[in-house]
């Protein structure tokens, strides 16, 4: 088992075209992005490649805490002080000119949102329409720049609309209805404004079955036909039941009641007694945010879930393993997994986060503002299907008992696995449990637009020439530079540009700064060199010295020393080669 994200540090997929096209869009643009893709194809990877790599100053934000949590940044809800209902347009208290009494956001918060380049905002499907208006509003107060949408800052907004949709209650529904056609994001009045960028990633990275990846695909677009189900129900009937005795298969469910259920009662089903782990909170650590349970029950032979990527690799954020043995003293649960491994585990530190601008350094930074200290697992025999969002698995049982409550589920339960052998139904899927509602599929249309693609990465060009020649610049490489520079010129014209004229004059400057820093070497240099030549001179009067006394060995030794400290010297070169012949004699 593994989760679809990969270490911060970790490449991406050089010969990815999405993936390659939306880096330049991010790099050298300020243009908007939303990143999506089926399950599998590396959302997650992209974003923390993106949070790693790319030179801008970043802030990472998630809808929920759990989601915030495991991409290491902050809640939307933090982040911005969003109120716990849905903004209306016509809200006086959310006005531009009452935003600032109302918000009171401190001087650090105020520089925050000054300085920032790039907001990331992951299961961006779940964020509502409102909420998207709002902080579009927020960034054009406190930017000062009113004109342009999300005050001049960049968006990069990555999730799947066809995997999960925003929760939204019955009467928040009502409030909204008068203002936005759907509760979705892309249904913000600010892209009406402007036409958000859309980038589907395509390349499938977690099943390798053509036949179940068309079935998939048709699933998420809620185009099945009857072949397409036949295929799918063959994993249900008898031959179905075949996993119930095997070990490391877990069961999905819409029903959060139904897992708690299932994984309280096959931990009662092991003999012996549990062991109860009480986990640590510190500082500030939502309740709601915990990624695992503050009394964490366990028995040896539990199926466990990891829930966190470890430091050293050896397991990922959803592999699945089976309790060995615990040693309560020590602290530790020896754990084996899929790949027949046992690992020696210990307590993990999950980090509540905040952001904060140093002004020093001129740069973002992160800041604990609260801590949780627990065993980085879960009881596993069964999690519901939005948990499984993001993981991969080897076998799976498909739990749609009490039918599907939101768009998507269906999808996101199937194509957690990673072939449809690997698949066991608790119940046939029907028609009824595939449905996508007709917005997503309308909005879908704009995906991978060429055009809009296009003039983006043809504004980037310039950006991109400009900043390979200022990086061969600095590294010394003139003809590159040159190149690379001239390139620039001829996509587009900035030099006449004060920005522009600003960065060449800097630029040019340390061609200044280097001729002043050489020729105060060189006089260091001149400097050392007579101070080097006189120290030369006196050990040759020591050698002369030594001569009239008849110290031969002494005089050379003294000579020797000479042209050591000076060795162009040649008075002392003089006298070696004359005592030595000497000596010959």
């Amino acid at each position: 088992m593994r989760s679809s994200t990969l270490e911060p540090n970790s490449q991406i997929d050089q010969s990815n075209k999405e993936f390659q096209e939306a880096l330049q869009i991010l790099k050298f643009t300020r243009r908007s992005l939303f990143l999506t893709g089926k399950a599998g194809t590396g959302k997650s990877t992209f974003l923390r490649y993106v949070k790693s790599n790319i030179k801008k100053k970043i802030v990472v934000l998630a809808p929920t805490g759990i989601s915030a949590i495991n991409v290491g940044g902050a809640t939307l809800h933090s982040f911005f002080k969003l109120p716990f209902h849905p903004i209306l347009p016509n809200d006086t208290q959310y006005s531009v000119r009452h935003l600032r009494n109302t918000l009171k956001y401190n001087g650090e918060k105020c520089k925050l949102l000054r300085e920032v380049e790039l907001i990331i905002i992951d299961e961006i499907s779940m964020v509502r329409a409102d909420i998207i208006d709002f902080i579009d509003k927020v960034l054009r107060v406190y930017s000062r720049n009113m004109r342009e949408p999300f005050g001049g800052k960049q968006l990069l907004l990555v999730g799947d609309i066809f995997q999960l949709e925003p929760v939204v209650k019955e009467d928040e529904r009502k409030l909204l209805q008068p203002f936005y056609p759907t509760s979705f994001f892309f249904d913000a009045k600010i892209f009406k404004e402007i036409k958000l960028i859309c980038i589907e990633l395509n390349k499938i990275y977690r099943q390798k079955d053509s036949q179940f990846i068309n079935i998939l695909d048709k699933i998420r677009l809620g185009d099945v036909n009857d072949y397409d189900l036949k295929i799918l129900n063959s994993r249900y009937k008898e031959e179905n039941h075949e996993f119930k005795s095997e070990k490391l298969v877990i069961t999905l469910s819409t029903r959060r009641d139904t897992v708690d259920y299932i994984n309280e009662n096959k931990l009662k089903e092991l003999k012996g007694s549990s062991t109860i782990f009480n986990g640590k909170i510190g500082g500030e650590f939502p309740e709601n945010s915990l990624p695992t349970l503050t009394k964490l029950e366990i028995k040896p032979g539990a199926q466990v879930i990891f829930i966190k990527n470890d430091i050293n690799k050896r397991w990922v954020n959803g592999t699945l393993g089976i309790v060995e043995t615990i040693d309560v003293e020590k602290g530790l649960i020896y754990i084996i997994t899929e790949d027949g491994n046992e690992y020696e585990v210990s307590r993990e530190r999950w980090s509540n986060m905040k952001y904060r601008f140093n002004n020093k350094e001129q740069k973002i930074e992160e800041e604990e503002i609260g801590y949780f200290i627990q065993f980085p697992i879960r009881l596993a025999w069964a999690i519901t299907i939005h948990k499984s969002q993001g993981l991969t698995f080897n076998k799976v049982i498909i739990d749609l008992t009490g039918g599907v409550f939101a768009g998507g589920q269906t999808y996101v339960a199937l194509s957690r696995c990673t072939s449809l052998n690997g698949i066991t139904l608790k119940s046939p899927i029907r028609h009824e449990n595939i449905f996508v509602r007709k917005e997503i599929l309308q909005f879908a249309q704009n995906y991978n637009n060429s055009t809009l693609i296009k003039k983006a990465l043809s504004e980037s060009a310039a950006d991109k020439e400009y900043y390979e020649a200022a990086k061969a610049f600095d590294n010394g490489d003139y003809e590159n530079f040159l190149k690379c520079f001239f390139k620039a010129i001829h996509s587009r014209y900035d030099i006449e540009k004060p920005s522009a004229k600003r960065l060449i004059r800097k630029k040019l400057n340390k061609i200044n700064t280097l001729k002043d820093e050489i020729k105060c070497l060189e006089e260091k240099l001149n400097k050392q060199e007579a101070f080097l030549k006189r120290l030369a001179a006196e050990y040759t009067i020591l050698g002369k010295e030594c001569e009239n006394e008849k110290m031969y060995e002494a005089a050379i030794a003294n000579y020797n020393k000479a042209l050591e400290l000076y060795p162009d010297a040649q008075e002392p070169s003089k006298r070696i080669n004359l005592l030595t012949k000497r000596k010959q004699k």
